[in-house]
């Protein structure tokens, strides 16, 4: 210990016999600055963090719930281990509620026999796993649109008054620990009872626009910053351009949402559907990409490139076999982190007519959609209290759908970074 604080301090003289008192002065000023720099830009990170960890708690806990259900089934659960069959687990479980309600084993295979039938069971009905249902861990229950739900509790209110709810039940009904987000909430189109409603459709409203997006951004904005970089000529049209880009980075996406009402599907007639909607968020990405593109084109050396003159090759070959190839990285990472962005827009999609209630999947660019975060504000506008536990789920979905997109940037990043 006493020899690093004896090389420190011998360390610290000879900077100031090399650079002078008054000079020394000036570097130690500088240090102590950088310091309360690094120290104000980490809090501000520190509370984000923190805010994040918290609406992530907040969401969590609020996706699931204590409830007191007077069923209009058979009223019966089943164990884990009796409905658990892998794949067939959903057919096994309705079986031994069907049967539970009196029908026979015959009935049984006709229902299911029967496509319209057994379509028309999907859609009043929803297998859950309770995490406890009247007190017995981890059981299997079919669940009915009709279902009357007569008391609704957050987690940690039903743990404490858990004795007094069971003590509380009436004949017929049951207290089951639900959590909104299963795998029946990934399989059920958007539904107007709250135990029915599912994420399906708006997660391939999603997966839809961002795919039409990532089609049309990525092309337009790699050619414009291999343009600009690489061929562009110093003049005031350039700078012209340079500038509007920029400035249009920052623009609102309020803004773009009114120019795509006005011109996608008014003036080009395309209407609220999946392809005016990619369009919009095109233009409002485009700006990000196109910067974040130029910048990983402009951190090639310039070193290779007259390295590829050097041995004859073209403009073209160099910018497609040397530049690019180098500036994969901060390419892919800043379109991903733009389309990150895209996901979590509302406002712009809302102007240009994105429907809130969209019971089947789109089949096509030019059809009606809606995407997670519409649905999501869908299901927070309703009056019923259990909607808030459907949003919640919801949310912690779009959170988990953009924690894998900033986790791919960042392996993408590491995988493909150079260092000159």
């Amino acid at each position: 210990m006493n020899t690093s604080a004896r090389q420190s301090s011998g360390s610290a003289v000879e900077t100031r016999l090399l650079l002078g008192d008054r000079e020394h002065t000036k570097l130690v000023a500088r240090k102590r600055r950088g310091a309360a720099f690094r120290m104000v830009t980490f809090i501000p990170v520190v509370l984000a963090v923190i805010l994040i960890l918290a609406l992530l708690a907040d969401v969590t806990l609020n996706s699931i719930s204590w409830q007191v259900v007077e069923p209009r089934g058979s009223g019966q659960t089943f164990a884990w281990v009796e409905g658990f069959r892998g794949f067939g687990t959903w057919g096994r479980v309705v079986r031994l509620e069907l049967a539970a309600q009196g029908l026979s084993a015959q009935e049984v295979e006709a229902l299911f026999a029967d496509s319209d039938e057994l379509r028309k069971f999907r859609a009043r009905n929803r297998v859950e796993l309770m995490w406890s249902a009247n007190g017995q861990p981890w059981r299997w229950v079919v669940a009915n649109s009709r279902d009357r739900r007569e008391e609704d509790y957050g987690l940690f209110t039903g743990l404490r008054n858990r004795s007094a709810l069971l003590e509380g039940l009436e004949e017929g009904q049951n207290l089951y620990l639900n959590p909104w987000l299963d795998l029946s909430f990934f399989r059920k189109n958007a539904s107007r009872t709250p135990i029915m409603a599912g994420l399906v459709s708006a997660l391939f409203g999603t997966l839809w626009v961002i795919g039409l997006v990532i089609l049309i951004s990525l092309p337009v904005a790699v050619g414009t910053a291999i343009y600009l970089e690489e061929y562009a000529p110093d003049n005031t049209y350039t700078r012209f351009l340079e500038v509007n880009l920029r400035n249009l980075a920052g623009v609102p996406s309020i803004v773009y949402g009114i120019l795509g009402l006005s011109v996608f599907v008014r003036l080009a007639r395309i209407g609220p559907t999946v392809l005016a909607a990619a369009l919009t968020l095109s233009l409002l990405i485009l700006p990000v990409v196109v910067i974040a593109a130029r910048e990983a084109i402009r951190a090639v050396p310039d070193s290779l490139r007259q390295a590829s003159y050097g041995l004859g090759a073209t403009r073209w070959q160099t910018v497609s076999r040397v530049v690019l190839p180098n500036a994969v990285n901060g390419i892919v990472t800043g379109m991903i982190l733009a389309v990150a962005r895209a996901i979590g827009e509302t406002a712009p999609l809302l102007l240009i007519g994105a429907a809130a209630f969209v019971p089947r999947l789109p089949d096509g660019p030019l059809s009606t959609y809606t995407v997670i975060p519409i649905q999501i504000f869908s299901w927070i506008s309703e009056n019923d209290p259990e909607f808030q536990h459907v949003a919640s789920a919801g949310i912690i979905t779009l959170l988990g759908v953009l924690f894998l997109l900033y986790a791919f940037a960042f392996v993408v990043r590491r995988r493909f970074e150079r260092h000159w």
